[in-house]
């Protein structure tokens, strides 16, 4: 059983095309990538997804956003910057239970990063994406706002690095999980997680933190195991 094409393939279709004009010298390093709305109705694929591809692509180090100049090429020499976007699609072809596996290393680390590292501004930050998240929990918004919540956790550890990682992965993971409503967990216990995660975190309690992370994630852990994910892979061609 197949995504729909919505939204990955369409992420993977503006990561081509900027590697084709990239190969084809049709973009140079230093030169701006096209304006979102003129690639999107190019390509035939949503604004989001444009989007979504030029943060890949920052975040795989192809390109780089600076104030008042929009996003352009970075000043690497082309054959490096085929090889970055070849990474980052690469990503993509990996089965459900490898990115939930990387998913929850990551998130462990984060969380014992956070307690550590994290300030007062870090704290309410995460509160404040934590109260967005309960709000909309109802709605289409959840996976964004469940997404908003632990990267502002992932921010609280200040290592760039890891937050970046799970920037990449954990949006696939949560549209998975949601794709085949394998989420039922009463919003009572995710939101009583989440609020104990916090807890942790300002107490700078990490054995307790670390131990609530992983209750969280335990659901999507054993689903990623089961049989049904095992025979249903996130992005089938």
């Amino acid at each position: 059983m197949a995504v729909k094409m919505s939204t990955i393939h369409q992420v993977d279709l503006v990561l081509k095309h900027v590697k084709e004009l990239i190969y084809s010298g049709k973009l140079t390093p230093g030169e701006r990538l096209p304006a979102e709305r003129r690639l999107a109705t190019q390509l035939n694929v949503g604004r989001s997804q444009v989007r979504m591809a030029f943060q890949k692509l920052e975040k795989f180090g192809v390109v780089k956003t600076y104030p008042q100049s929009g996003t352009v090429v970075a000043q690497e020499k082309t054959q490096v910057l085929e090889s970055l976007i070849t990474d980052a699609l690469k990503i993509e072809q990996y089965d459900f239970a490898s990115l939930v596996y990387v998913r929850i290393l990551l998130e462990i680390e984060a969380v014992r990063l956070c307690v550590k590292n994290r300030t007062e501004e870090d704290l309410q930050n995460i509160e404040t994406a934590l109260i967005e998240c309960e709000n909309f929990f109802h709605t289409d918004q959840r996976v964004n706002k469940d997404f908003a919540y632990h990267q502002a956790i992932a921010r609280g550890g200040h290592n760039p690095v890891l937050a970046s990682m799970l920037l990449i992965i954990t949006p696939d993971v949560l549209r998975y999980y949601q794709q085949y409503q394998v989420c039922s967990v009463p919003s009572e216990d995710v939101c009583f997680e989440h609020r104990e995660l916090l807890r942790c975190i300002r107490e700078q309690d990490e054995e307790a933190a670390t131990e609530m992370i992983r209750t969280h994630l335990k659901a999507l852990y054993e689903f990623s195991r089961s049989d049904q994910a095992s025979k249903t892979y996130f992005l089938e061609e």
